[in-house]
């Protein structure tokens, strides 16, 4: 079996992507690639449902973390966007519909106004309305408005209950490192073009821990490799780049910095109530 590439295992394996660097997957901040033949587009609102289907992970000779980055700039950072509010950064959002519907941990005040959203990569910004809120689930759910009828680039969703058995046919189809599920926490800062890239493994899927002054079950738990307050409010992902989990919450220091995160199936079922009217 070939060894894990050493940068993988490094302590502090953090990747800042320039926006130069993964335009062409970010497109325009939504959907150019779809724009051809508009008046045939079908522009998809409803909230997704965690993803079905065989998702393992294949690793080529770029190995394992350069296909992850690949993966990532592919499949999840074209849908994030700074959530700002009087052109402030308040948070970062997860557009999850071609429609504009954008899942953030920012809780806006009643009748908030001047909300927008800005895509981290093309800076093409929107601007945003507040379709509701669940404060339980320390979520809100936003529209985008401005598209003109053309699909918003979105995240693409994993399967949160489905990551460990994915995991498993994942190394037997690559060369991870037997008995850990890679996972990567991805942050962005302000209303910087740029991300960062910070990889852990997954420890627990259902833990109970202390965010803040709220107590939170039902979350996953990763062990990191870097302290990343950035990361508040973005996705947690697989090696496929799909987002399985919305950070939430952090603990510790030096070696020990573990990061918590909502699964996105839960997450999921909280957007869908609350654009059910059910917030």
């Amino acid at each position: 079996m070939r060894a894990v590439p050493e940068a993988w295992r490094s302590k502090r394996f953090r990747i800042f992507v320039l926006a130069a660097a993964a335009l062409v997957a970010a497109g325009a901040g939504f959907g150019v690639g779809r724009v051809i033949g508009l008046g045939n587009t079908v522009v998809l609102s409803a909230i997704p449902r965690p993803a079905t289907g065989n998702d393992a992970f294949i690793e080529d000779d770029d190995l394992t973390a350069q296909d992850n980055q690949e993966n990532i700039l592919e499949t999840t950072a074209p849908g994030m966007v700074h959530v700002l509010s009087g052109g402030t950064s308040v948070g970062i959002g997860l557009v999850l519909t071609e429609s504009g519907k954008v899942l953030t941990t920012y809780q806006p005040a009643a009748g908030a106004a001047n909300l927008s959203a800005e895509y981290v990569l093309s800076r093409a910004t929107f601007k945003a309305t507040v379709i509701g809120e669940d404060p339980a689930a320390g979520l809100a759910l936003l529209q985008l408005e401005g598209g003109n009828g053309r699909p918003f680039s979105t995240v693409t969703v994993g399967n949160s209950a489905t990551i460990v058995r994915s995991a498993r046919a994942s190394r037997e189809s690559s060369y991870h490192v037997p008995g850990e599920v890679y996972d990567t926490a991805i942050g962005t800062t302000g209303r910087e073009d740029a991300l960062s890239i910070d990889v852990g493994t997954l420890t627990t899927l259902d833990t109970t821990v202390s965010v803040g002054a709220t107590t939170r079950s039902g979350l996953m738990a990763s062990v990191l490799q870097s302290a990343m307050a950035s990361a508040i409010g973005g996705p947690l992902v697989n090696l496929n780049g799909q987002v399985i989990g919305i950070i939430v919450g952090g603990s510790g220091s030096g070696l020990h910095i573990v990061g918590y995160a909502i699964p996105i199936n839960t997450a999921l079922a909280v957007a869908t109530r609350i654009d059910d009217g059910g917030s």
